[in-house]
Parts: C-alpha cells; structure tokens; sequence
C-alpha cells in the first residue's frame, strides 16, 4: 500500500507570536504549554544567563531587536523573547516588528515544518533587514565623506561652513548611534543562534541555516566595523576643519592687535599734555604723526607676511 501524505504542517500550529499580550493571553499560554511567558521586564534583563537559558525542554531565548520608531529615520530597541519547544515556537514582544510581521505574509508561500526552520526563517529576515540598515548607513556615509572632502564650502565663510559642518557631525552621530544599534543586534542573535545550535541537533536542515546566519552575522560584523571606523575618520575631519576655520580667524585678530600695538604707542606719545612738546611748534608735525602710524602698523603686518603667517 502507498504511504499516506502527510498533511502539510500550518504556520499557526508550530508558531505563536505575543505581540504585547494581556494577562489573560499570556496565561492562555502558560497553562497550554506549562511554561512562563517573560514581561518586558524579564526581556530587557542584561545578565547573560538570563538571555540564553534552558528549562525542561525548552529553550528561552532574549534578544534586542530593532524596529523603527516613531521618527522614520530612528531605530528603537524590542526587547524581544523566543521559547523554543518541541512543538511550538513561542515568541514575545512588546512593540510591533516589522521583520515578523514580513514573515507572516509569506508564511503561505513556503510553510516551515518544525518550530527550529520557523526560528531560522524569523532570524534571516531579522538578519536581512540588518544588512538593509548597513547598506544604507554605507551610503549615508558615502555622502558625508563627499560634503566633507569635495564640496567648496570655504568661499562661504566660516559662519556658513561650520553650520555645514555642524549638520554634518549631528548626521555622524546618528549613523554611529545606528551602527551601534546593528552590531549589538547581531552579537545578540548570533550568541543566541549558537546556544540553540549547540543545544539541538535533530533538524539538521535548519541547523545548516542557522549555521548560515552565523557566517552572515560574522560578515556583517566585520561590514559594521568598516562603517564605525569611517564614522570616527568623518567625524575627525569635520571637527579639524572647523577647528582650522577657527583658528585662521585667530590668527587674523592676533596681526591685527600686534599690528595696532605701536600706532596706539605713538597716538598716546602725542596725546601728552605736557608743556614743551618740540612738535607742537612744528606745522608738520600732525602728518608726521600720522605717517609715523602708519608706518609702525605695516612694518609688523609686512614682517608676518614674510613669516607667511598670515
């Protein structure tokens, strides 16, 4: 006699997700599977022991996710729970994710069969949508490095150059807030990835792509890097230009107080009100003094010219 098909396995019988559930789901499904659905309390614990733990047969699982908030170009940390049973894959979450939410509309497409390949699925789009964030900080960094390396922003004077380059050091922060954001994702999902790994070895095609996103984490962490160097070199830069900005407008007044030093000299010489002052009587005496000005104002301001100092 032929075999039976076996009836394909459905989404919702091997995946629950608790998008920040009530007291009355999270007991549902505590008293369904005998287990403890964390809070948000429990999930943005930081101790290691508390983000990869076993109990009984299941594996409890904490990472920090990111997902955009309420300003489009900001990430915000979810703090984010996987319970993995023989059974099931429980996960928790206390704010929408977008990576899941991706996942569920193409569950119909290609259904995993056991909650590992659906842990797996979750994690490569998770680490998909990573290497989106990089690509665009990449970018976001290509531009930086041309507003500060090729664009001709002196012939708009300091003030306008150094807001340039104001906007551009908030635009480094941010892009190395983001980059930060990335890299502790992914050391946290992939710590995860390998305590899972170490841990269950009856699906050995899921752990094969588990194993995957473990060389794809390990290649954008090096990718990350890249980026967090160029940041730090970016942001070096606009701050030694805005520093030399201002220093020549230092150096303008220094040459131009020692250069007014010796007219000043000779204004308070004869602007003596002393009795007998020989150039009282004399009827050039006004221009000499003026000419004598002049002269003690250009002979400092010639001798740093020829310093090239100014």
């Amino acid at each position: 006699m032929p075999k039976p098909i076996p009836e394909p396995v459905r989404p919702e019988d091997i995946w629950i997700d608790l998008c920040d559930p009530g007291e009355d789901e999270r007991r549902k499904v505590e008293e369904r599977f005998g287990i403890t659905v964390p809070d948000l309390a429990s999930l943005t614990e930081i101790e290691a022991s508390s983000r990869l733990r076993t109990k009984n047969e299941a594996l409890i699982l904490t990472a920090p996710l990111l997902s955009r908030g309420a300003a489009a170009d900001r990430l915000e940390y979810v703090p984010t729970g996987f319970i993995l049973l023989p059974n099931v894959l429980i996960t928790v979450h206390y704010a929408p994710l977008g990576a899941f939410e991706a996942v569920q509309g193409s569950l119909t497409e290609n259904p995993p069969r056991t909650p590992l390949s659906m842990f797996a699925r979750l994690l490569e789009e998770v680490v998909d949508r990573a290497a989106d964030h990089l690509e665009m900080l990449s970018e976001v960094t290509s531009s930086i490095s041309k507003t500060v390396f090729y664009t001709d922003i002196d012939k708009r004077g300091l003030k306008a150059e150094t807001a340039i380059l104001r906007r551009t050091i908030i635009k480094l922060g941010r892009a190395s807030e983001r980059a930060s954001q990335l890299r502790h994702t992914s050391l946290s999902i992939g710590r995860a990835v390998k305590f899972v790994i170490d841990r269950d070895e009856h699906d050995a095609e899921a752990n094969s792509r588990l194993r995957r996103i473990v060389q794809d984490i390990d290649s954008l962490d090096e990718f990350e890097t890249s980026i967090s160097e160029r940041i730090q070199f970016l942001l070096d830069a606009a701050t030694s230009l805005i520093n030399i900005g201002q220093n020549a407008v230092v150096t303008v007044l220094t040459v131009a107080s020692v250069a007014g030093i010796p007219p000043v000299l000779v204004a308070g010489v004869y602007g003596m009100n002393f009795k007998f002052m020989p150039e009282l009587s004399w009827p050039w005496g006004y221009p000499f003094a003026l000419a004598l000005c002049v002269v003690s104002t250009l002979i400092p301001y010639l001798w740093f010219k020829w310093r090239k100092w100014v």
